[in-house]
C-alpha cells in the first residue's frame, strides 16, 4: 500500500477503527482504554509512514480486524505472562506484541524481526508514541534463540503468522524460560502440534486450544497454548533451513 495522502489517510483511519471497535465488539474482548488508544495512534503512524509497510492488508476493513482485532484474542488467554517479559517473534508491524503491552499482560516485550524495514517502523513508531516497557531486537529468531543473551529468557513467546506452527514452536523455545508458556494463532488450515514425538524435543506441552471466530465471515482460528516444561537441549533451535528441511513436529 503507498503512502496515503492527508484526506485519503482520515478516511482510512476512520473505516479502519470503526471496523476494530466493532470487531472487539463482537469478539467479546475487554480492551483497556490504553488499548483504544494505541490502536488509533498506530494507525495514525501506519498511514503516514513513508517507508514500506509489513502489513499485509491495504483493505482497512480487513486490516482491522485481521490483523488489530486478531491480535487482542491473546485476552482470551488466562494467567499469562503475569508480570515477566515476552517476546512477539517475526513482529513485522507490531502485533500482537503491541496488544500484550496495550493489555498489560507483560512487564516489558520485545518486538523481534530480523528485517531492517520492520525494525525501522517499529523504533519510529515507539518513539512517536512514547510507549514504556517495549524494545525492538533485529535479528533472526534461531539465532536470537542460541544467543547468550536472549536463550531461555523469556516468560512469554508469541507468534503470529511468522511460520507453519511446528517450526514457529521450535523457534518460541528457545526464548522461553522454563515454566513460560507459547501462544501461537492457528489458521483454518493448520494443525496444533499435540502429541507428536518431536514435541517433547522442543521441551513443550500443549495446554489448551482457545477456538474463535472473527466477525464479517473474516475467517476462524485457535490459539495455541503451550506451557515449557523442560530445558531446551543445546542443538536447539536449529538454524531456520534445518527446520524447514526437516521439522520437529
Amino acid at each position: 500500500m503507498g503512502k496515503q495522502s492527508g484526506l485519503a489517510a482520515d478516511g482510512y483511519m476512520d473505516e479502519a477503527l470503526n471496523a476494530f471497535d466493532k470487531a472487539i465488539g463482537d469478539m467479546g474482548i475487554g480492551l483497556p482504554e490504553a488499548g483504544r488508544v494505541l490502536v488509533e495512534e498506530w494507525l495514525r503512524f501506519f498511514v503516514g509512514w513513508e517507508g514500506r509497510r509489513v502489513a499485509g492488508f491495504e483493505n482497512p476493513g480487513q486490516l482491522a480486524v485481521k490483523l488489530l482485532a486478531d491480535s487482542f484474542a491473546v485476552g482470551f488467554v488466562e494467567g499469562l505472562c503475569t508480570g515477566g517479559n515476552a517476546v512477539d517473534l517475526g513482529s513485522g508491524n507490531g502485533w500482537p506484541g503491541l496488544a500484550l503491552s496495550a493489555l498489560g499482560k507483560c512487564a516489558r516485550v520485545s518486538l523481534l524481526d530480523s528485517r531492517q524495514g520492520a525494525c525501522d517502523f517499529l523504533r519510529s513508531f515507539i518513539r512517536r508514541s512514547g510507549m514504556p516497557g517495549v524494545d525492538v531486537v533485529q535479528e533472526r529468531a534461531e539465532n536470537a534463540g542460541q544467543g547468550r543473551e536472549l536463550r531461555e529468557g523469556f516468560s512469554l513467546a508469541v507468534s503470529r503468522a511468522m511460520a507453519m506452527p511446528g517450526i514457529a514452536l521450535e523457534l518460541c523455545s528457545g526464548l522461553l524460560a522454563v515454566g513460560g508458556k507459547a501462544v501461537l494463532w492457528i489458521g483454518p488450515e493448520q494443525q496444533a502440534p499435540r502429541a507428536e514425538p518431536g514435541l517433547a524435543q522442543t521441551g513443550m506441552r500443549l495446554e489448551e486450544e482457545i477456538p474463535y471466530s472473527l466477525p464479517e465471515d473474516m475467517g476462524r482460528r485457535v490459539l495455541a497454548v503451550y506451557a515449557k516444561t523442560e530445558a531446551l537441549d543445546s542443538r536447539y533451535p536449529r538454524r531456520y533451513a534445518a527446520i524447514r528441511k526437516k521439522p520437529l513436529i
